[in-house]
């Protein structure tokens, strides 16, 4: 049976309105409120909105018909036609504010789309009634009244019914004249219904999955979402408009504006600056960080940009607006808005960092929400980039926000609002190296077209693997399309002319505990007269471009002869590595080349994600992918092998999740030893009552962590039969 399916008929309050004539009130007739039935079973089933089950709000989506029923005595004295549903939204509910709604028999709004009401069926005092509302209603949440005269016309009086508990209007994807309205019934219980799902994470070339529980039916994420809508204070007509509804959660997502909203972001690469809160990496949901959030209405800490986008995705879906998270690999952070991510060496081989203020982040996740867009002149409905990670001010609110800025509008390379112009970058930014000459002045030594925004990533609809919607960003890199876009029709600048070119790449290694070889190659074009010098700079990093710790540095001088081609090779032993690591096991490798004669500087940076061990899942002994009958309890195993030489994993804790699985808990493990393993069990009771997808998958979250390690996951999936 789905979640929220239950009766609510409730009696009438005992308190009648009287008609405004005070000497009318000897000869009002006997007529009285039994009971009023909002039929929540057959309305939420209706609205697609049965998976939710706060018991203090009956949810419905705008646009859509929803009856409810009144019992009343001595129904002879009634005209069923004068009977009225009153909605109110705040204290002081107004018409001409927008929050008081009326639906009356035949009555007309003054609003294009109209609230009306009629008689379904009338039998021995019982009437049922059906309601239309209009697909612009004001999301939120209504108190409701329902006014029976006491007599055949107004003049007599009339009796109230209040419902203690509240209706709550959600955008209708379902409804084709809702401006979120998703035609692909597969994508609608993908980008609705479906309360699990992954974010890509790593670096282009090697790639991981965060998996996420968005949890948007729980009764604290609707709890959430209204009140970051009250909170924000937005306005009826903002409301009605998914434009706005999303800027405000983004808004309400993050807290670096200092209002109050649901996360603070930090990103550090030392560990004991988590301490007052909790390590982004140990997130496995949005659950937990909502409920930790609305105890005390308190910033929970701590996030980073997939935990941001993770949790934007719930409260996003739980408003009804169809939404997934988007994995940008490369991505561009153009703090100076000039397309173009500009790093500054000096002789030295040192970055300047007062004057490299932009970054390339090996990833960054934000959200694309669905709705069309009336707001700008063209074609430019559809997919919008929204992100709540906290970055640069948008020059539309003053706020750390972004978005929603059209996706087609990024593509064309149109600057148009909200916020196009710094996601245009992100995702196609040119990258230039500068590198100080031996008169102080600077020269771009290297300019990378290709680099910025590559492999952008999200969930497939109905599958646990990737789509590629890198084609809905940029036309082809290289294309005249793609340059006219970037440059806004200025034209190319021209390249110098080189002697050497050169080229690095990493050769071995790449699991955390093994040792990383990097090759770099010069090739000789022109005649040279002097040396190359190479050097590799190895550094502790953020996936955010932050350099942290030096751990090495590497040089070599290399005497090659013209028109030939010479190879040099940098190791990083894992023992050089490991104690310098931080939060995310991320290192940055920084090849510089210097030629003497003619003078001539080449850069390159060459991010690495070390990769975790898996946690390894075995449900009922049938592996990390079963079918099971809802109610049967069966064991789970999560095994966990060390892939560290002579270095024990200690202090390890398991975080373990799934809706309809299991509640969320943790489990504390024994140590692993050097190359050993270590297997934790635990039971699940899978529970059938969503509509995710074709199929009725529930997906278990376990994710873990060390003192030696950090970000260890592993995910399984149940299939729940009859």
């Amino acid at each position: 049976m789905p979640r929220g399916r239950r009766s609510r008929r409730t009696t009438a309050r005992s308190n009648p309105i009287a008609g405004r004539n005070r000497r009318n009130r000897e000869t009002l007739p006997t007529v009285s409120i039994k009971s009023v039935d909002l039929l929540w079973n057959q309305n939420q089933e209706k609205h697609e909105t049965d998976s939710f089950e706060s018991p203090n709000h009956l949810v419905l989506r705008r646009g859509f018909t929803f009856d409810f029923i009144i019992e009343i005595s001595n129904h002879e004295g009634l005209n069923p036609d004068l009977v009225k549903l009153e909605l109110r939204r705040g204290y002081r509910a107004r018409i001409s504010r927008g929050t008081l709604f009326q639906a009356i028999c035949g009555g007309k709004s003054r609003r294009h789309y109209q609230w009306k009401m009629e008689v379904v069926s009338s039998t021995n005092g019982e009437v049922r009634y059906r309601v239309h509302t209009p697909p612009d209603v004001p999301v939120g949440s209504y108190r409701c009244h329902v006014r029976v005269p006491l007599g055949k016309n107004k003049s007599k009086g009339e009796r109230v019914w209040e419902d203690k508990k509240e209706i709550v209007f959600l955008f209708n994807p379902w409804n084709k004249d809702d401006s979120v309205y998703l035609p692909n019934e597969r994508e609608r219980n993908e980008y609705i219904n479906n309360e699990t799902g992954l974010i890509w994470a790593g670096t282009h070339d090697s790639t991981f999955t965060w998996p996420w529980n968005f949890a948007q039916f729980e009764v604290i994420s609707l709890e959430t979402v209204l009140y970051m809508l009250d909170s924000w204070r937005l306005g009826s007509d903002a409301r009605r408009s998914p434009i706005h509804v999303t800027r405000c959660l983004a808004n309400m997502v993050n807290n670096n504006d200092g209002d109050s909203g649901a996360l603070i972001g930090l990103w550090s690469s030392n560990d004991d600056d988590y301490a007052d809160g909790t390590s982004p990496t140990s997130w496995s949901g949005s659950e937990a960080i909502l409920t930790q959030y609305m105890s005390d209405k308190k910033p929970v800490r701590y996030a980073q940009c997939w935990v941001f986008g993770g949790t934007l995705t719930t409260v996003l879906r739980t408003i009804g607006i169809p939404s997934r998270p988007v994995t940008n690999f490369e991505s561009a952070h153009d703090a100076d808005f000039n397309r173009a991510i500009d790093y500054y060496f000096d002789r030295n081989d040192k970055m300047i960092e007062d004057k490299s203020n932009d970054s390339i982040w090996n990833y960054h996740v934000w959200v694309e929400a669905w709705m069309t867009r009336p707001d700008l002149d063209g074609d430019y409905g559809g997919w919008q980039a929204v992100d709540a990670t906290p970055q640069e001010l948008s020059p539309h609110s003053r706020t750390m926000v972004v978005g929603p800025a059209s996706i087609q509008a990024i593509k064309d390379g149109k600057d148009l609002k909200y916020d196009n112009e710094f996601v245009i970058a992100e995702v196609n930014a040119d990258i230039k190296y500068h590198v100080e000459k031996s008169d102080g002045s600077f020269a771009v030594v290297s300019r990378h077209e290709t680099k910025v925004g590559k492999h952008i990533s999200t969930k497939a609809v109905g599958r646990n693997s990737r789509e590629d919607v890198t084609s809905h960003y940029k036309y082809p890199e290289g294309s005249a399309s793609e340059r006219a876009a970037l440059m806004g029709g200025s034209g190319q600048e021209e390249e110098e002319k080189r002697a050497v070119s050169f080229s690095a790449k990493l050769t071995s290694g790449r699991r955390i505990g093994e040792d990383l070889t990097f090759g770099v190659t010069a090739k000789i074009d022109s005649p040279i007269s002097g040396n190359i010098n190479v050097t590799a700079v190895f550094e502790t990093t953020t996936y955010t471009g932050v350099v942290g710790k030096e751990i090495k540095k590497s040089k070599s001088i290399l005497r090659p002869n013209n028109n030939a081609t010479v190879d040099v090779t940098f190791v990083l032993k894992a023992t050089e590595y490991r104690k310098h690591l931080g939060e995310q096991p991320l290192i940055s490798v920084t090849i510089l080349g210097y030629v003497e004669e003619p003078e001539q500087a080449w850069v390159h940076k060459i991010p690495v994600n070390l990769e975790l061990p898996e946690l390894t899942i075995n449900i009922d002994g049938k592996g990390d992918d079963v079918k099971l009958k809802s109610g049967r309890t069966v064991s789970v195993k999560v095994t966990l092998k060390n892939p560290l030489k002579n270095e024990s994993l200690t202090n390890v804790t398991l975080h373990i999740e799934g809706t309809g699985l299991i509640g969320a808990r943790t489990l504390k493990s024994a140590n692993v030893p050097s190359n050993g393993s270590i297997t934790n069990s635990f039971s699940i009771t899978p529970r059938s009552y969503c509509r995710v997808s074709e199929r009725n998958y529930l997906t278990l979250i376990v994710t873990g962590r060390c003192n030696q390690l950090k970000g260890l996951m592993g995910t399984g999936s149940v299939e729940v039969v009859p």
